[in-house]
């Protein structure tokens, strides 16, 4: 049985190089079209699973091609990378991952196994696969999204004499079983690491998640949830604040705004990550934005207190702060019932009863605002109904 642990990403400790090895030599022959090269964004495939390694802080990346390997040298070679030629590619990746290790077995301690086809690997999770290695020692670390292993895992030198060895009948997982009792699974926040692209469908899911990268899904959001240890309330809380910010939102993008859902959701979801915690909003931004989004860290950091003023533009952080007030426990209630506890437990502590008082003067300014927008006088009741 593997260890399952938690990581948080933060300063490497002790020494040994690591390599990002991406393996790109295949045929692609269920997607009908050469995978490496396909466009993502304003790159290609192959260039964003460089690009993830690279963020992760990986330096040393090498790059196996095989398969059309004279079209992905140029695009590569812009990119600072060892580009390794497998001329027996048509045995399959095992024969990719043996090449491109013969390169570095006796100069590096360990090494990230990425196919070039799962581009979409936050570099957050790189760093607590480092991590885990750097503290743990383990022969193999990989990472978990929602109890499912994906890419890459980090593998130690101490595999690398079976990796070299070995016939590859029962292919690269066969032998890292072997290492099972002296492997880590890490627990990421990452859907990226269980993305990768065998079809046409595939393409499409990839391409999605690509074009909101910067704000987690609702997946991961629970996840960074677990991770962090939330209690079942605040992970009810957080559903319930998530679906009123939906509803807000859906109503004033309908009026002729363009706020994110996804952003409102994931807000909604996380705003209460570092519950329990002192000052929890700002503790929540830090680990947010260590994390890797910025967007949805100014949520978190201002869930509690809005400077909301005539000028201030309706964005999605009004949304999150007025949803949040309106949802006691994982009860959707009026402003007033939300705010009455506070005030009766706190009414001989001014300094709190001005605190208190101030976020239910901001929560009803949004609240008029958006009802003046849309034209609705009972906008509260509609919601809280």
């Amino acid at each position: 049985m593997q260890r399952f642990i938690q990581v948080r990403a933060g300063r490497e400790n002790g020494p040994g190089k690591i390599v990002g090895l991406v393996v790109a030599a295949g045929y692609s022959s269920r997607m009908g079209d050469f995978k490496p090269l396909l466009p993502l964004g304003e790159k290609t495939v192959i260039e964003t699973a460089v690009t993830s390694l690279r963020q992760g802080g990986i330096s040393d990346i090498r790059v196996v091609a095989g398969h059309r390997a004279a079209e992905l040298r140029p695009v590569l070679e812009l990119h600072q990378v060892d580009i390794i030629e497998n001329l027996d590619y048509a045995q399959g990746m095992f024969s990719s991952v043996v090449t491109g290790l013969k390169t570095f077995a006796g100069k590096a301690d360990a090494f990230l196994l990425l196919p070039g086809d799962c581009p979409l690997i936050r570099r957050y999770t790189i760093r607590q696969l480092v991590q885990a290695y750097r503290r743990l020692a383990p022969a193999v670390a990989y990472p978990v999204f929602n109890g499912l292993r994906g890419h890459p895992p980090l593998i130690s030198g101490r595999c690398y004499g079976s990796i070299l060895t070995d016939p590859g009948a029962a292919g690269l997982r066969g032998i890292l079983d072997r290492f099972a009792a002296d492997a880590v699974e890490v627990n990421v926040a990452d859907q990226g690491v269980a993305l990768d692209i065998d079809t046409p469908d595939d393409y499409k899911q990839l391409q999605a998640f690509y074009a909101r990268q910067e704000i987690p899904t609702a997946d991961e959001c629970l996840a960074m949830l677990h991770r962090y240890q939330a209690d079942d309330r605040v992970m009810r809380h957080g559903q319930a604040v998530a679906e009123v910010g939906r509803r807000i939102t859906g109503l004033l993008n309908q009026a002729g705004l363009n706020l994110s859902e996804e952003l409102v959701v994931a807000g909604g979801l996380v705003h209460d990550l570092a519950k329990g915690n002192p000052n929890h909003s700002r503790r929540g931004e830090r680990l947010i934005t260590c994390m890797g989004f910025p967007a949805l860290s100014g949520i978190i950091a201002s869930h509690m207190d809005l400077e909301f003023t005539p000028e201030y533009v309706l964005d999605e952080a009004a949304v999150v702060f007025l949803a949040d007030k309106l949802v006691q426990g994982d009860r959707i209630v009026s402003l007033s019932e939300r705010f009455k506890p506070a005030l009766t437990r706190f009414a001989d502590s001014p300094e709190v009863i001005s605190s208190v008082l101030q976020r239910q003067r901001t929560a009803e300014a949004i609240r008029d605002r958006i009802g003046s927008m849309l034209g609705i006088s009972s906008f509260e009741a509609m919601v809280v109904n």
